[in-house]
C-alpha cells in the first residue's frame, strides 16, 4: 500500500501545478474568430455608452480563449476616443493622438460564442471598464513679488 501511495502522490503533486484543463488559455490576436469577437466587443461596448464619440482599441494587452458550450473570449484593452461620432459617415476613425482628447481607459470583455445558435449566437457576457479617475485642477500659482 505504501509503494502504491508514494507513485500516486508525485503524480498528484504534478498535476495540481499544471494548467487547469479547460482553462483559459492565451489566443493569438490575429486568428479569425479572435478578431470577430473583439469586434462585436467593441461595438457592443460603443452602443452602451452615453459618449457620442466612438471609441476604439488603441492596445491589446491580453487575449485568452476557453472552450465551453462554445468558445469565450476573453480580452483586456486600452481603449481610446476617435474624432468619429456615433452614426457618422467619417472613415478615418483613429483614437486621438492627443491623450487629452483620447481619454484612455482600460476594459475587460468577454465575448461567448456559439456559431451553430441562430439568435443569440455570440454575447457579450462581461463589458467592465475603468476610467482614470482625472488629476484635480492645479490651483493658480501667484506671481512671484519683484
Amino acid at each position: 500500500m505504501w509503494k502504491t501511495l508514494l507513485l500516486i502522490l508525485p503524480a498528484a503533486f504534478a498535476l495540481s501545478n499544471a494548467a487547469m484543463v479547460g482553462g483559459p488559455a492565451d489566443a493569438d490576436i490575429n486568428e479569425e474568430g479572435v478578431q470577430n469577437a473583439l469586434q462585436y466587443a467593441v461595438v457592443e461596448h460603443n452602443k452602451g455608452t452615453n459618449d457620442m464619440y466612438i471609441s476604439k482599441v488603441a492596445n491589446v494587452v491580453k487575449v485568452q480563449k476557453q472552450v465551453v458550450a462554445g468558445m469565450k473570449y476573453i480580452f483586456t484593452v486600452e481603449m481610446g476616443r476617435t474624432p468619429c461620432k456615433k452614426g457618422g459617415v467619417e472613415l478615418n476613425c483613429e483614437v486621438h493622438t492627443d491623450l487629452e482628447l483620447a481619454k484612455p481607459y482600460t476594459c475587460t470583455f468577454e465575448v461567448w460564442s456559439r456559431p451553430w445558435v441562430k439568435v443569440n449566437g455570440i454575447k457579450l457576457v462581461k463589458n467592465q471598464c475603468m476610467h482614470p479617475t482625472p488629476a484635480p485642477p492645479k490651483e493658480a500659482q501667484p506671481a512671484p513679488v519683484a
